[in-house]
């Protein structure tokens, strides 16, 4: 019963209830609340509002070059806005023009939202199959972590760069120079001297796609530099000291995550479902000069 209680689909349903009582009473024969009629002016109108940009003759232009299925697309849209307007009204947020309209709308869906979400709890199979389900999405980037020697070909010319960047890395390995000491040595780089856990692509976008691939490849240890490595700035030495490689982590690593992603997903689904059944309350009547206007474009 008390799980009843907070259905947000019962919720909505007791209040169309409401208002056809309140219909019923107040003798509005003639009139149907829960009837939508969109026509070219109502679409014109939606669009110009949704862009912030009144200029009809552009929008006038705009909705004549639109496919059958972007028009439909677009009633969808229109419908939707106009459906959940009117329960904002019906609810009394606010009773303001059309400036506020988008306000209101929001309104009813963050109560949607409420009455959808109480409840989002998952248990352990059901965190277990999204997590299958999405598991590309937790995929771990492989990372490197390096320090670099660097000389500039563009101040020094690129055969003296290459001279010493050989010289230098006889020497860097002959005196075991650390990752803490890399800095004492070589030019002044545009980026970073250390680079602490990075992607490959951030390492392409600063060395070059070919030098990050080669670091890549090699293994990790902290007493022997390699080089040189050419980039478009000069030549490089490099210490790599620890690397990754891609991997897919087990469910219990990114547990966390995943329950947080769920109950995200989950709610997502449960607001749509929420205003779904708003929206099925109302009937859509489409005038016929967009219903023939579709049938003659092409």
């Amino acid at each position: 019963m008390k799980s009843l209680l907070k259905d947000p689909l019962l919720h909505f349903l007791g209040l169309g209830l409401g208002l056809f009582v309140l219909f019923q009473l107040t003798g509005n024969e003639g009139v149907r609340e829960n009837e939508i009629f969109i026509d070219r002016e109502s679409l014109l109108t939606y669009l110009q509002y949704q862009s912030v940009a009144f200029d009809r003759e552009q929008f006038e232009l705009f909705l004549n070059d639109m496919t059958p299925r972007e028009i439909e697309d677009l009633i969808e849209e229109a419908t939707r806005e106009e459906i959940l307007y009117r329960e904002a009204l019906a609810l009394e947020l606010n009773r303001d023009d059309y400036i506020i309209r988008g306000r209101l709308v929001q309104k009813l869906r963050y109560l949607s939202e409420g009455f959808a979400n109480d409840d989002l709890a998952l248990n352990e199979n059901e965190l277990i199959a999204y997590f299958e389900r999405n598991r590309s999405a937790y995929d771990i980037d492989p990372y490197i972590t390096f320090t670099h020697v660097f000389f500039n070909s563009e101040r020094r010319g690129r055969e003296e760069a290459l001279r010493l960047a050989e010289t230098t890395l006889l020497e860097l390995n002959a005196a075991s120079v650390s990752f803490e000491e890399a800095s004492a040595h070589g030019d002044r780089f545009p980026y970073f001297i250390n680079y602490v856990e990075r992607p490959p692509q951030l390492i392409a976008s600063h060395l070059g796609g070919d030098i990050s691939e080669i670091l890549f490849q090699l293994p990790a240890n902290d007493s022997v530099w390699h080089g040189p490595f050419e980039s478009r700035f000069g030549s490089h030495l490099v210490l790599i000291t620890s690397q990754e490689p891609a991997r897919s982590p087990s469910f219990q690593e990114v547990r966390e995550r995943v329950q947080t992603d769920a109950q995200a997903a989950r709610a997502r689904e449960q607001t749509e479902a929420a205003i779904r059944n708003i929206m099925d309350q109302y009937d859509v009547v489409v005038s016929p000069e967009l219903t023939n206007s579709q049938q003659t474009v092409e």
